[in-house]
């Protein structure tokens, strides 16, 4: 009951310090996290990964705001701020509401696992009011090391984590929110763009793979993010990626025009492959050779993004162009370049 009693201490500047706080803990959790994945953290991803770590996601998820509450207390402690301190567990509640808003925004919400997603934020919600219950009765945030280095349920912790973090669990859900995101995807922008890029091409490999870019690109910078990306460029009036297939211009595009663009440029990129010889092997492969190298090209020379919407690509050519009638390689005509613009 004194939990919500606080709420008549709650003032404009204590309540947008705290707001301020969530979003930075947001992007902080995430900037952690990014550096962290070679160690185990599972980003959000539109292809396919196995969670090779479930317990060190789970604690860095949970605790990870929990320890930015304390240091957060443990300053305004220091600096006098004492009314800051109160109903400090409402960043980590603002921290939850913020990520689930950007995860609908961004149009990720098909790819969450809200099972996950709520067990970590009731678990990080309930921890956090715990912890700020025990804060409000101590002065000083500072831990005893002698107290630590005593307390052997420490080790029985680590042994625990250490296990856990070996086990495995099914991928099969997270493979159909990725192929559901993807269908969907598609769908969308099928519906909106093909005529534009059917009339281009007239083959089923290019047509694809541009849709395999775009997929890619939007889920990297969904509208929200392009929309900052255009304020910018207004600003600026520097070169900048802009629209759907982000492509690098130095004037002002909107999404039908990139992908008008990224066609070209997938065409010019094409033909330049094809003047060059192909070894047995790459004629053997032809079309991952030239499919490799128009993406290489798209994005400087990146095996991720290689990798990544090469997956992408292929669940698209799996279960939208089964004939594979047209699904060849060649060069793309002069034609095509002029009647798009």
């Amino acid at each position: 009951m004194d939990l919500f009693l606080d709420l008549q201490c709650y003032n404009w500047s204590i309540g947008l310090s705290h707001l301020a706080l969530a979003i930075a803990l947001f992007f902080i959790v995430n900037w952690i996290g990014a550096k962290s994945i070679s160690i185990g953290y599972m980003q959000m991803n539109i292809v396919i990964q196995d969670d090779v770590a479930p317990a060190f996601n789970y604690i860095y998820k949970v605790l990870s705001p929990i320890v930015f509450l304390i240091i957060v207390d443990a300053i305004f402690q220091a600096l006098g701020l004492n009314a800051y301190v109160k109903n400090s567990y409402l960043i980590i509640l603002e921290y939850w509401i913020f990520r689930t808003l950007w995860i609908v925004l961004i149009g990720r919400a098909v790819l969450t696992n809200w099972k996950t997603h709520f067990l970590y934020w009731f678990s990080s919600i309930g921890l956090a009011i715990v912890v700020y219950l025990y804060i409000e009765k101590i002065e000083n945030l500072l831990p005893d090391p002698k107290a630590l280095l005593e307390e052997m349920w420490i080790l029985i912790i680590i042994f625990i984590y250490s296990i856990l973090n070996k086990m495995e669990f099914s991928r099969q859900s997270s493979i159909n929110r990725k192929h559901k995101y993807i269908l969907s995807k598609y769908n969308k922008f099928h519906t909106k763009y093909n005529p534009i890029i059917s009339g281009f091409f007239k083959n089923d490999f290019y047509e694809a793979l541009t849709y395999a870019i775009m997929i890619y690109e939007d889920f990297n910078r969904p509208t929200i993010v392009r929309w900052v990306e255009n304020i910018h460029f207004y600003l600026t009036r520097k070169s900048h990626t802009l629209g759907i297939m982000q492509v690098t211009t130095d004037k002002y595009i909107d999404d039908k025009e990139s992908i008008k663009l990224a066609m070209i440029k997938i065409a010019h990129d094409n033909n330049e492959r094809m003047k060059h010889e192909f070894s047995e092997w790459e004629r053997k492969y032809k079309t991952d050779c030239i499919k490799e190298y128009i993406l290489k090209q798209y994005n400087s020379g990146d095996y991720k993004y290689v990798s990544e919407v090469s997956e992408i690509f292929d669940y698209i050519i799996k279960f939208f162009y089964v004939s594979n009638s047209r699904l060849s390689v060649s060069v793309i005509s002069d034609k095509s370049t002029s009647n798009v613009k």
